[in-house]
């Protein structure tokens, strides 16, 4: 009986050692990051930088591999399918949280991730053409009441957050603006300055550099307070829309089932990679806000997004297919 019981427990702690090896061990090789957008856009730009400060702190490559398509489900479900072994993480925006509202989806982001990380975030800033006559929110809102159906917002595709914001702003204001849906945020940004659409809730990175050059005009930010990069322009809530606070933001995540030390050290090392005195330089100047928010912090974040946009698409009756 002694010597079962000693041969057991031999067997256990060298189990248990080699379990502390493996973790100790971790990574021994390079990481992939998936990102659910194309090349070049806010989301891949600012999760690059990520990659690239977390890969430095790990020992190990971060990898970046692009997967876009309907919406940014095709790439988040792939990364849903992938090993949970710590060398597959989840860099997305907010159509995570939006997607599961108005699409049927072959993943649960709930179910199937673990939230590591809020990296970054910024608000929308809602722009006309810098020739357009309409120069305040209230200018806007009195016009789009004149003209029931005329004015139009443009968006990077359904189920993006500056569709969400559009159809947000349709609900508080009572005003009936007409969606358009593009394939890229650049192309929305080519038609407001050509005349062919009213407006965009664009994200503040994206549209400093037209409202620097004179192009677009910012009738106001989706930020609870003002921007100091546009410190003249109103804030939706100063405005006389108390609740209208809406940011753009990308988090990352792991496929559920990763080891718990290794969720552990990612989360650690990804809030403070986003810290970093040149990484938060670099995610600035791209327009973002540095957040790194710890594990717990991001699940409460996440749960408020699922239930703000679960609302308002019911309410408004959005749905999409996953093929748009």
């Amino acid at each position: 009986m002694r010597t079962v019981l000693k041969t057991t427990l031999l067997a256990l702690a060298a189990l248990a050692s080699s379990h502390a090896a493996a973790a100790d061990g971790y990574p021994d090789k390079p990481i992939k990051m998936w990102i659910a957008n194309a090349p070049g856009g806010g989301t891949d730009n600012t999760g690059r930088i990520i990659a690239e400060r977390l890969g430095k702190a790990l020992g190990q490559p971060v990898v970046v591999e692009n997967h876009a398509g309907a919406g940014g489900v095709i790439g988040v479900g792939m990364a849903a399918r992938a090993p949970a072994d710590g060398y597959n993480v989840l860099y997305d925006s907010a159509s995570f949280a939006v997607n599961p509202a108005i699409r049927t989806l072959n993943y649960d982001p709930v179910k199937d991730f673990v939230p590591l990380s809020l990296s970054v975030s910024q608000p929308n800033v809602l722009v006309v053409s810098a020739d357009s006559p309409i120069k305040t929110l209230q200018d806007y809102i009195a016009a789009a009441k004149a003209n029931p159906g005329r004015l139009t917002f443009g968006s990077a595709g359904v189920g993006t957050g500056q569709h969400m914001t559009g159809e947000l702003f349709r609900k508080v204001a009572g005003v009936n603006i007409m969606h358009v849906p593009y394939r890229s945020g650049a192309a929305v940004y080519t038609d407001i300055m050509g005349g062919q659409i009213t407006s965009y809730f664009g994200n503040l990175g994206s549209a400093m550099g037209q409202l620097r050059g004179g192009k677009l005009r910012a009738l106001a930010v989706t930020s609870a307070q003002r921007n100091p990069r546009l410190p003249d322009v109103p804030t939706m809530v100063e405005s006389g829309f108390p609740d209208f606070v809406v940011l753009e933001w990308a988090g990352a995540y792991v496929p559920r089932g990763t080891p718990p030390e290794t969720v552990e050290r990612l989360s650690r090392e990804l809030q403070q990679a986003v810290r970093d005195p040149d990484t938060r330089k670099a995610l600035e100047t791209a327009g973002v806000d540095v957040v790194g928010s710890t594990q717990p912090e991001f699940k409460t974040f996440l749960d408020d997004e699922f239930r703000r946009w679960a609302q308002l698409a019911k309410e408004n009756g959005i749905h999409a297919s996953t093929a748009q």
